[in-house]
């Protein structure tokens, strides 16, 4: 058996470790021989363990809706012992989980685990706590266990409904009704639950988390919560309604939704306590605005979380006002309704109308490469955060926390990328020799190391014809001997052609490697390599590239940059514009020898990081420093500045020099000094 899965959604190596030790507890328990059981073997060999001693192999799901349940080790242990008793062994390779997943949703790790397992091949048995572990939608779990488990010549054991599909004749009839009377279970607890809520809303009490503006009162002589806690109810909080009320009027005078948020966010304004991001949206700022809770009227249940089966997620639907529970408590009131309503007014103004169809355009390489820039001042070593792309037509591009970043700066996605692809070209201009060198160099060096290969090659070759020869001879005597002993001869083949696999796929990459290690390379192939780069950057900055060849200069971009450009927003001294740096690791080297389907070198020297301008720094700022060195500590005048900067190639006269001078005290922040006339030095005659 090969079971080629991912390994996410499968046990960690602690659930792993506790798999092992309740099937030796339930082996001790149901009479099972554990002799040469070894905890530490790999899945074929466990296998063919199992199978000599006529236990037949499982698989087993887990899954637990909520943060607060986990009872993934529970159900493993009610699984292992129920398939203990039925003598069938599940490996821990074999388990999958989903944890903290609703039933409902199908797109889950650990059942797209189980569904690459039972396409394995082999006959297995797939073993469950619930019929609604695998899906609440009854009629989904009936699909899945007729069409994926088996219609594809697996067994099914759900012990705690009695369900085996060994019954030929009963098990559809008991999966169809078993799901029924789950759906109608929680039909029934779901109308109890609301009930009770309702209950609690008509005495004032805490339901819910009560949103912005308002904190919880505690009750002391009401009775405790069913988790054992004070009862609650909302009161105003003062500090957070004063904010409100401000921003209300704000937005009701003709303030941007943007500036209020920026406002909030600088005043350091609460957010909601279900926030899953931490900070205040602009999504969260507008729902806030539109409250209703802030004029008194509190209402339950306007909204029900509807699933959608073909949507694959839930939905919030509107209720009729007869299925609403109200009240109105002038003692939470924070706005007024005069203000309410005419914010709500404004609101009703700033929303967009529907949209016409977008225009076709053609994709440009700055159109496909926005994911391969990250902020600096945001990312961390355990998250990069992206730009994505913003401003009119979507031309620039930003970080994705926009107003919550410290360096906020949008960039023209066009200039910035043409920026790179320029650096990348003269990166491969000037490293051109120098790669076909280090290339040529280290495939000789490469081929003294084949001979090693082909040792290893050899040997692979000889396991594999002897694995072979073993299996024919396994083969000859399988129908001999006693039931146990063929059952001991099946186990013994199964193994041999499990390791026959193992080796055949060794055996194919070491052929691979053989193949590309021998072949040669000069430099002009490599020349020809950086070649077909640069063309390919040089057109795709210039947007000459049709649909197809666009994507293949996409490719080449992410592969020199490593997919990853650092953005450095750096401020200007007195002024509201900023530069703007990429840096980058470039992988040139890598990338030809991919090319060329050369293997890695072992002595390739590690790149250094480039910089490129995305946004370049203005002529005056970036001259300060050098007419600070000609006129402070060389003595020279401006005029005699503006000489010599034009022979460095620079189109500046004396007027210009003296700006670019006041500029640079400007940008280190200190008084201009005050020099003697033309800087001390004695006037040229015309």
């Amino acid at each position: 058996m090969n079971f080629l899965v991912t390994d996410a959604g499968g046990p960690g190596e602690e659930l792993a470790r506790k798999a092992i030790e309740y099937f030796q507890d339930a082996a001790l328990k149901e009479g099972i021989d554990l002799t040469d059981f070894d905890p530490e073997a790999p899945l074929h060999q466990q296998i063919a363990w199992a199978e000599a001693r006529g236990l037949s192999i499982g698989c087993t799901y887990l899954r637990f809706s909520t943060k607060i349940q986990h009872s993934s080790e529970d159900q493993l242990r009610e699984n292992i012992f129920a398939a203990a008793r039925l003598k069938v062994f599940i490996p821990p390779h074999l388990i999958c989980l989903d944890e903290a997943k609703k039933g409902r949703s199908t797109r889950r790790v650990g059942l797209s685990r189980l569904k690459a397992i039972l396409q394995c091949g082999c006959s297995l048995v797939l073993v469950l706590f619930k019929l609604s572990r695998l899906h609440r939608n009854s009629y989904k779990g009936y699909e899945f266990i007729a069409e994926r488990v088996v219609e594809n010549g697996h067994r099914v054991i759900i012990f705690n409904d009695g369900i085996d599909s060994i019954d030929k004749r009963a098990w559809k009839a008991q999966v169809q009704l078993r799901g029924i009377l789950d759906d109608m279970y929680v039909d029934s607890l779901i109308d109890h639950v609301k009930a009770g809520l309702v209950g609690l809303f008509e005495k004032r009490w805490t339901v819910g988390p009560h949103g912005i503006g308002y904190r919880s009162k505690i009750l002391p002589d009401a009775p405790l919560t069913n988790l054992g806690k004070q009862r609650t109810m909302p009161e105003i909080d003062p500090v957070a309604a004063k904010l409100i009320r401000q921003h209300f009027e704000w937005i009701r005078d003709g303030m941007s939704l943007g500036e209020g948020l920026r406002r909030w966010l600088a005043a350091g304004g609460p957010i909601d306590p279900r926030s899953t991001t931490g900070r205040m949206t602009p999504t969260a700022y507008r729902r806030l605005l539109g409250n209703l809770r802030l004029t008194g009227r509190w209402e339950f249940g306007r909204k029900k979380s509807v699933w959608s089966s073909s949507k694959d997620y839930a939905e919030q639907q509107e209720q009729p006002d007869e299925e609403v529970s109200k009240f109105h408590c002038e003692d939470l009131r924070i706005v007024d309704d005069e203000l309410f309503f005419a914010v709500q007014k404004r609101l009703d103004e700033l929303k967009l109308g529907p949209r016409g169809p977008k225009k076709g355009k053609t994709a440009q390489l700055w159109d496909l490469t926005t994911e391969f820039f990250f902020c600096a001042a945001c990312s961390t070593d355990q998250e990069l955060v992206r730009f994505h792309q913003t401003g009119a037509h979507g031309r620039g591009m930003q970080c994705k926390r926009a107003d919550f970043c410290r360096c906020k700066s949008a960039v023209r996605r066009e200039e910035a990328v043409r920026a790179v692809c320029e650096k990348l070209q003269e990166l491969i201009r000037q490293d051109r020799k120098l790669i076909g060198e280090i290339v040529v160099r280290s495939q000789e060096l490469d081929a003294r190391g084949d001979e090693g290969l082909l040792d290893e090659l050899k040997q692979l070759e000889n396991r594999e014809r002897s694995l072979t020869r073993r299996i024919d001879d396994l083969s000859d005597l399988v129908g001999e001997g006693s039931e146990e002993d063929r059952a001991e001869m099946k186990a013994k083949i199964r193994a041999a052609r499990s390791e026959r696999v193992d080796v055949h796929e060794k055996l194919a990459r070491a052929r691979k490697t053989l193949e590309r290690s021998s072949r040669t390379l000069t430099l002009d192939d490599v020349g020809q390599i950086l070649d077909e780069f640069a063309a390919l950057l040089t057109d795709g900055a210039s947007g000459r590239l049709g649909e197809d060849a666009i994507y293949r200069a996409l490719a080449v971009f992410r592969d020199l940059t490593g997919g990853c450009i650092m953005v450095h927003v750096e401020p200007r001294p007195a002024r509201k514009q900023t530069n703007v740096r990429g840096q980058f690791q470039p992988r040139l080297l890598r990338v030809v020898r991919d090319k060329a389907e050369l293997p890695p070198g072992s002595d390739d020297p590690v790149p250094e990081e480039v910089e490129v301008w995305l946004r370049e720094p203005p002529l005056r700022d970036l001259l300060a420093p050098r007419v600070h060195q000609l006129i402070d500590v060389e003595g020279m005048s401006f005029r005699a500045a503006a000489k010599q900067l034009q022979k460095e190639g620079y189109q500046v006269n004396s007027g210009v020099v003296w700006q670019i001078y006041e500029r640079y005290y400007e940008m280190i922040g200190q008084p201009k000094p005050k020099r003697p006339y033309n800087n001390g030095n004695s006037r040229e005659s015309a």
